[in-house]
């Protein structure tokens, strides 16, 4: 067997896709399991080939391949949704409903309650990154559930519909403490731009124990946050374009050092340093965040690139954007869909920092106003 280096690899399957790679509609029924290679694909991409024929699987396709063949299947065998079909995944997951389910009326106003409530969420879940949405909106009901909260920030050196950020608004949920956090970053400029007030949205439904940046109020320190994980196993909401230089904080040099092994400056070869700074100098935090990640069952934490801390605090700049990553018992599980991870009670209790929420689970949701300002006008 010939093996493919990794640095060559890219290239070659470029190359290869410059032919004819199927596309999902042309994806065949398969009968029973027969014996052959199955793939499935979580995040990213995969790529069958094939004697020239590609079948490029994206997140929640499948493929299957055997001596004569390639192809993409629309229903893969039950042993290839492990873990999800597992009792443990079913019963961590939240219950799900669709789309047209929705008794009709204000299908925001119901989408919203039926996770607060039950809670049950919608499926499937939308491939946001992809373009992919739940349903279109309009304006004057989204501007109902508007609030000064938060679950991240964009990088400002870059405008807000930049690069591949996709053209829906992002509305994301959190059943912990009964808010409904519209992407303020986006709201208007979406509006503006696709030239209507009717504007596609994407649900981002949370594990019982999330709760968006804001929860913890200004400032927030990487010390509050490990504190909240460790000790209530209380997670941020993911941001959803950390390599597009989104972030959930700033962190000051003097925290990363307290708690990472930040290398001195001579301890990174010029080389590095050079091409580290050339980096920061033309595109500063917007091609990436760093990256912390907490680990729920040793209570450790880690930081990704610490020599690029360290050039960029030699560079005058004195706080770092900063998105958590939080790796509980059950991540795999967690992959499979938003539920009530093993060992969390939600949030609530009298330990919310100061400036958090204090609702506890299952309480109502406040109903929006009944007669909602009407859209401001473009002029």
């Amino acid at each position: 067997m010939k093996v493919l280096g990794k640095a060559i690899l890219p290239a070659v399957i470029a190359s290869l896709l410059a032919g004819n790679a199927l596309a999902q509609e042309d994806c065949v029924e398969l009968e029973g399991a027969p014996p052959g290679l199955y793939a499935t694909t979580d995040e990213g991409r995969t790529f069958l080939i094939k004697d020239g024929k590609i079948v490029e699987l994206g997140p929640g396709e499948s493929g299957f391949a055997d001596e004569g063949e390639v192809k993409c299947i629309k229903k893969p065998p039950a042993f290839l949704d492990w873990p999800c079909a597992t009792q443990a995944a079913q019963s961590r997951m939240f219950n799900t409903y669709t789309i047209d389910e929705l008794s009709g009326g204000n299908k925001l106003k119901e989408i919203v309650q039926r996770y607060f409530d039950v809670p049950e969420v919608l499926a499937p879940i939308p491939n946001w990154i992809d373009g992919e949405y739940n349903a279109v909106f309009s304006y004057t009901d989204l501007i109902q559930f508007s609030s000064p909260e938060y679950w991240y920030f964009p990088d400002p050196d870059l405008p807000i519909l930049s690069g591949k950020r996709p053209r829906s608004l992002l509305v994301s949920l959190y059943v912990g403490t009964n808010q409904v956090v519209l992407d303020n970053n986006m709201f208007d400029a979406l509006r503006k731009e696709l030239g209507t007030n009717e504007i596609p949205v994407t649900f981002v439904f949370n594990d019982s124990n999330t709760v968006p940046v804001s929860y913890f109020g200004a400032n927030v320190s990487i010390e509050e946050i490990s504190k909240a994980f460790a000790e209530r196993g209380i997670k941020l909401a993911e941001v959803p374009m950390w390599w597009q230089g989104d972030f959930q904080v700033r962190a000051t040099i003097d925290e990363l050092e307290k708690f990472f092994d930040i290398p001195a400056l001579n301890d990174i070869s010029p080389e590095k340093q050079a091409a580290l700074k050339a980096d920061l100098e033309a595109n500063g935090f917007t091609r990436k965040s760093i990256i912390v990640s907490l680990f729920a069952e040793s209570g450790g934490m880690a930081i990704d690139q610490p020599e690029r801390v360290r050039v960029a605090a030699s560079m005058g700049i004195t706080h770092i954007p900063t998105t958590f990553n939080f790796v509980e018992e059950d991540f795999v599980l967690a992959r499979c869909g938003p539920g009530t991870p093993v060992g969390s009670s939600g949030v609530s209790g009298s330990t919310t920092p100061v400036g958090g929420a204090t609702v506890p689970p299952g309480v109502p949701v406040v109903p929006p106003p009944i007669d909602p300002q009407p859209p401001a006008s473009d002029s």
